[in-house]
């Protein structure tokens, strides 16, 4: 699967997942929606339109934050129900580093350790 993934690194795919990122510790999760994205029109989508080993973009929003990390490639790992699992392929070291940033200060808060910033639970 490593090789799909070098290749896949060119790829846009058409599905979005968009997020706002809601959980720092144990494991990142975020509650959001999935969009079909196209230059003509923007359509929801549902999860029961994606399946292990698809590829999509995240547009994880941050709390307080009027951006979103954008997580170019990420692949979808498992779809159960309304949640989504996908593991991060494809982001910027500037967004890398606001993500891992936010989810530092939010863990220390509560005093745990931080969540993985690889891995993506979303209710969708």
């Amino acid at each position: 699967m490593a090789q799909g993934k070098r290749q896949a690194c060119w790829y846009s795919p058409k599905l979005t997942i968009d997020c706002m990122l809601v959980k720092v510790i144990g494991q990142l999760e975020a509650d959001g929606c999935l969009l079909e994205l196209s230059e003509a029109s923007c359509k929801l989508a549902t999860p029961n339109d994606l399946a292990a080993g698809d590829f999509v973009r995240v547009r994880l929003w941050l709390e307080d934050d009027g951006s979103f990390v954008d997580i170019r490639l990420a692949e979808v790992t498992k779809v159960h129900n309304h949640w989504i699992a996908v593991e991060v392929i494809q982001l910027s070291a500037q967004d890398r580093m606001r993500l891992e940033r936010f989810v530092d200060t939010r863990a220390a808060l509560y005093r745990e350790q931080p969540a993985q910033i690889n891995r993506l639970l979303v209710r969708a």
